[in-house]
């Protein structure tokens, strides 16, 4: 059993955070710059103080999306988890004793959702058949992978670790741990791609099984939420810039997310690429959705080449891990220039598309290469004017 000081240690730190992070308002993730990448833009909000449904206490530490887009608030101060439709309509909530302090929340493959309790030191199903998983550490973080396995990041005082709780026919049974961490721990997310995430300090830890690759800076604030989006990349709270902000695995920064002085507690993508987080400074629930009003710019390499019939164009697909190959429609269209062809495009990697053409065009014209292919759960259109060589 934990310690009264120790129950109320996540709290004190999070304020310690919010207050640090206000006095490192002007400091910068590293790495950090100019926003690159897609925008994202305030679409909605719900929430606000209280204790009724759709409402909040000053803390909700956890948030979850599941397949059908349903929104999960592990809602601490209340000691509940309430769950919400895609646009905040509230459809139900579940009740933690009056004591407990539910640290995070997350969404199974199956539509369950899982909640921690911090002073039990357990992990708990939420709904349907009851489960509970020991964690004998107080639970801060959880997350689901594609095959319901269930993660847990578990802190003491000094040291952390991740446990994987594995499903089997029979129920769960503990697996992998991955140790080795400073007692400043937090959320942990499980990747597409089967890449472990995990919070240490004000740092972002990478895991491809059990090896650590990469240690992402999460700037002048612990990134106290993380989240993972369907291309790969991750998402984390930036309360020192008052904003969420995107990195690939290897830690670039790709796009951001603000609202007015946003405290997020944690994000979570949902499966359109929809952004939710925790508003701690309003008490509620902000939605952004990606901008999509005008087409991207494709990013080609190199002159395009007129051969045999074929346009050949090296293309780039920024900003996406995975999956490592994209199915796509790419075309060429101009004055009396016509071609379309499938493809299939490398994430991350350049290209060489060819596109069958209608008719010889004139050496030096002009044309519009176009490419459509689904991003992040949505089908994403780029464009650019090249001249035919």
């Amino acid at each position: 059993m934990l310690t009264t000081s120790r129950h109320r240690r996540r709290g004190v730190a999070i304020a310690t955070v919010i207050a640090a992070a206000t006095c490192a308002l002007g400091a910068t993730a590293a790495g950090e710059q100019a926003q690159v990448g897609p925008s994202f833009k305030k679409v909605g909000a719900w929430g606000k103080a209280g204790t009724g449904n759709g409402q909040f206490g000053g803390n909700a530490y956890g948030l979850a999306t599941d397949k059908a887009g349903n929104v999960y608030v592990a809602d601490t101060d209340n000691h509940r988890v309430q769950v919400f439709s895609a646009t905040g309509a509230f459809k139900r909530s579940f009740p933690f004793a009056a004591g407990e302090s539910v640290q995070d929340v997350a969404a199974d493959p199956d539509g369950s959702a899982w909640g921690s309790a911090l002073q039990a030191s357990e992990v708990r199903k939420l709904g349907g058949a009851a489960e509970i998983l020991a964690t004998e550490a107080a639970p801060l973080g959880i997350a689901v992978d594609a095959d319901g396995n269930v993660y847990v990041a578990a802190s003491t005082d000094n040291t952390g670790s991740v446990i994987r709780f594995d499903k089997t026919a029979s129920g769960y049974v503990k697996g992998k741990t991955w140790g080795g961490f400073k007692g400043d721990m937090g959320d942990v997310e499980v990747s597409p791609d089967g890449s472990l995430y995990a919070r240490e300090g004000l740092t972002i830890k990478r895991f491809v099984g059990a090896r650590l690759v990469k240690t992402i800076k999460g700037g002048a604030s612990a990134p106290l939420g993380i989240g993972v989006d369907l291309d790969c990349n991750v998402w984390f709270t930036n309360i020192a810039q008052r904003n969420l902000t995107k990195v690939s695995p290897a830690g670039k920064v790709l796009a951001t997310a603000a609202a007015p002085d946003l405290i997020a507690h944690d994000v979570a993508v949902g499966p359109k690429g929809d952004l939710y987080a925790f508003d701690a400074g309003t008490r509620s629930v902000i939605r952004f959705a990606e901008d999509r009003s005008k087409p991207g710019s494709a990013a080609i390499s190199g002159p395009v080449v007129v051969r045999n019939g074929k346009a050949r164009i090296r293309y780039n697909l920024a900003g996406v891990a995975c999956p490592a190959e994209i199915d796509a429609v790419a075309s060429l269209t101009g004055a009396g220039i016509s071609g379309k062809a499938r493809v299939k495009v490398k994430a991350g990697k350049t290209t060489l598309i060819e596109i069958p053409l209608a008719k010889p065009p004139a050496k030096g014209a002009t044309a519009t290469f176009k490419i459509v292919l689904k991003t992040n759960g949505r089908p994403t259109t780029e464009s650019r004017s090249v001249r035919l060589g």
